[in-house]
């Protein structure tokens, strides 16, 4: 009779369970918007949430088979979106009528320390003044003198690899590019973010690396939390979960704060991001706190550490696979450092190089790195089209799906998507782009700040700069034939690891 009543207590709870993982799923029946089948507690995303494909290329596949929608109803998770398939549709949001939908919804913790306080997080107005504060720190003329420092790390990276591969002696040899770029991602960061020099070359278990590794949370146990946190946030916050270690956050905290007051006392500067947001804080009538300004040098680890690294692999993997197009921007590395005369590069010659730029821009489109952005909505709003019919009506707090991956490699807008076609972007064919259809650092005023991305690419062409003019990138035993197909998760990263065949120039 027990086990009976226990066996009979189990199954109500099971099917409790269950009724919660579904209890959102006739959302858009209601609504009366096209939507496709989702699953118990991962929605449309079982392939990502299990770690089976890449979000990206989920993303894609699903928005491939919606095409014709112009809004669709999807389930992340639990958490009902709808997805913006059309590119009028999302100018018409994340542009024209932004007021509606001016945040980003929240996927983590509200608690947790630092992360409220991330610029991308901010929500209203006081986004818009941190944004305001933050908007001079991205200038060319700042960026230029925070190349100096990016230039000493691509040094290191170029020295470890001709000391401790052999290079010296004219041999090639096998590297993951994937170890080498988050080492080199990890000493930028930490020189250009948090005004400390590293070198994780020379010693890979420095403190900042160490932490830094445990503070990603695109893979380990982060990844996990982080689904379990968009999945049930009541139950997260419940038990006082957080994603990040305390102490790992409060050690980030205090190599900033300590920083800025000794800069202060002995009057020290130093062109990196701390003295940036120090001089910003001055000019500001805004009174943030030390939080608020540590946190948003700690939105480096989200927003540069990985995809920095990854953007440096994609391209790199590209390069081996059309030998063409990597000698034809060797040819123009090869120039520039003629133009240099002997000195360093600098940022203004990195901006001088217009095919590396169409080699970039090619690879965010075929390899996003941010499979898709999103917008909350926050006043109600109906959409119609251009005779005024009504598409649909949105309401408050309705979540937005803007499917960056899937537009990428939509035929319609880029021919052949899966070849890699750096004229795309030639000055003579990017008037051809249909607008709000390559979206790579995302949309609207909501984008990424800077023009955003001159911190980003500036990195991703000083290191291919550096390692181009040094060797040649060939394909080893180990490369991935098919890295659509390999990566997992929210990163093109293959299980295996990125490599790849360095053969030293003469």
């Amino acid at each position: 009779m027990a086990v009976l009543e226990i066996c009979l207590a189990l199954l109500g709870i099971g099917l409790l369970i269950y009724k919660w993982s579904t209890a959102t799923f006739k959302t858009f029946e209601k609504r009366g918007l096209y939507f496709e089948k989702p699953y118990p507690f991962v929605g449309n995303m079982a392939g990502s949430a299990f770690q089976r494909t890449s979000f990206q290329k989920q993303i894609s596949e699903l928005y491939d088979r919606t095409r014709h929608h112009k809004l669709v109803g999807i389930f992340n998770m639990r958490t009902p979106m709808i997805q913006l398939n059309d590119p009028e549709v999302v100018k018409k949001i994340c542009v024209k009528d932004f007021d509606h939908f001016p945040n980003h919804q929240l996927f983590v913790n509200p608690n947790e320390r630092l992360v409220s306080d991330m610029l991308n997080v901010m929500k209203d107005q006081r986004w818009k003044h941190m944004r305001i504060t933050l908007t001079p720190v991205f200038t060319a003329a700042k960026m230029r003198n925070m190349f100096t420092l990016m230039n000493d790390s691509f040094a290191e990276c170029l020295q470890h690899l001709d000391t401790t591969s052999g290079a010296a002696s004219g041999k090639s040899f096998e590297v993951d590019m994937k170890v080498l770029c988050n080492k080199l991602s990890n000493d930028v960061i930490a020189t250009t973010a948090f005004g400390l020099k590293v070198n994780s070359f020379d010693n890979p278990n420095n403190e900042f690396y160490s932490i830094g590794q445990k503070l990603v949370f695109t893979r380990g146990p982060q990844f996990f939390k982080f689904m379990l946190c968009n999945a049930a946030p009541k139950l997260f916050n419940f038990f006082k979960m957080t994603i990040f270690d305390a102490s790992k956050v409060e050690y980030f905290v205090r190599l900033v704060v300590e920083a800025m007051k000794y800069r202060e006392q002995h009057n020290i500067q130093r062109p990196d991001m701390i003295q940036l947001l120090m001089e910003s804080k001055k000019e500001t009538q805004d009174n943030w706190t030390d939080d608020e300004i540590v946190a948003q040098c700690f939105i480096f680890f989200f927003a540069a550490f990985e995809n920095n690294s990854n953007l440096v692999c994609t391209t790199a993997y590209e390069l081996l696979l059309n030998p063409n197009i990597q000698q034809r921007l060797y040819e123009e590395v090869k120039e520039t450092k003629e133009a240099l005369k002997g000195g360093s590069l600098n940022y203004d010659a990195v901006q001088k190089m217009p095919y590396m730029d169409m080699i970039i821009s090619e690879s965010l489109r075929k390899w996003t790195l941010a499979a898709a952005t999103d917008r909350s909505c926050s006043k109600d709003y109906t959409l119609t089209d251009d005779d005024g019919n009504k598409l649909f009506d949105f309401k408050v707090g309705d979540r937005i799906n803007i499917p960056i991956s899937g537009l990428h490699m939509d035929d319609q807008y880029f021919p052949e998507p899966k070849k890699f076609d750096p004229e795309r972007f030639s000055e003579e064919r990017k008037a051809e782009m249909v607008p709000y259809t390559y979206l790579p650092f995302g949309v609207g005023p909501r984008n990424c700040i800077g023009k955003g991305n001159r911190y980003a690419l500036m990195q991703v062409k000083g290191m291919l700069y550096s390692l181009l003019l040094n060797y040649k990138i060939e394909a080893s035993p180990r490369t991935e034939k098919d890295l659509w197909g390999s990566a997992r998760g929210f990163n093109f990263t293959p299980p295996s690891g990125f490599w790849m065949q360095l053969v030293p120039r003469n």
